[in-house]
């Protein structure tokens, strides 16, 4: 028991030094770049392109689905609770705004991105492709690690706006539909209750998470 307490201890540490030696030399390369140094942009645009607009189909996609699920389940209890649903637009707004659009989105991107780049970079270095890399005085982390670390982030905060947005949009047809909201009924609600540190909240979340 204490042998296996200790090893899982110890592939934790190791794993966390790891990341963090990895974000150092990260952020060593990327100030690197932008003090003078040519920046990679045919290999970030690249990554971005694969990243983030690949991206963009399956998280709209859900996150439209999560919306209209929440917003016929805020109402279904708002009713059996308060006995009426008026706060449905609101309370189902800046839930997707500072909680579940931006956490959603990122797990979302991660699962389908974070394999694809973890593969990628584990088959060049089986076939010694970052080694021939450092024989052509070329930093790996420059040329591998700092595009995909700027595509992500890029991706992440990009896609959870445009998601929740639209997310917001198919709210706002299925309470038209369902619920008996006038368009102009569910965003005056909504446009009571979402203040701009709810947007400043996904931003900073997405971009943390990015």
């Amino acid at each position: 028991m204490i042998d296996a307490v200790g090893n899982a201890t110890l592939q934790a540490s190791r794993a966390l030094w790891e990341f963090s030696e990895l974000a150092v030399l990260t952020a060593r390369a990327f100030g690197r770049q932008l003090l003078g140094r040519s920046f990679r942009w045919n290999e970030t645009i690249h990554q971005t392109y694969d990243i983030a607009v690949l991206s963009l189909p399956v998280m709209v996609f859900a996150l439209t689905f999560v919306s209209l699920m929440f917003t016929i389940e805020f109402s279904f209890h708002m009713k059996l609770v308060l006995g009426q649903d008026s706060l449905v637009p609101a309370f189902s707004t800046v839930f997707m705004l500072r909680e579940f659009g931006p956490v959603v989105t990122c797990f979302l991107l991660t699962s389908r991105v974070g394999a694809a780049i973890a593969a990628e970079v584990a088959t060049m270095k089986v076939t010694d492709q970052i080694d021939a890399l450092k024989i052509l005085a070329v930093d790996p982390i420059e040329y591998l690690a700092v595009p995909r670390w700027i595509a992500c982030v890029f991706a992440c905060v990009s896609i959870s706006l445009i998601s929740v947005g639209i997310a917001i949009m198919g709210g706002a047809l299925i309470a038209s539909l369902k619920l008996g909201y006038t368009t102009g009924q569910y965003f005056n609600s909504m446009f009571t209750f979402t203040r701009f540190a709810d947007f400043q909240e996904c931003f900073l979340k997405a971009f943390v998470f990015g």
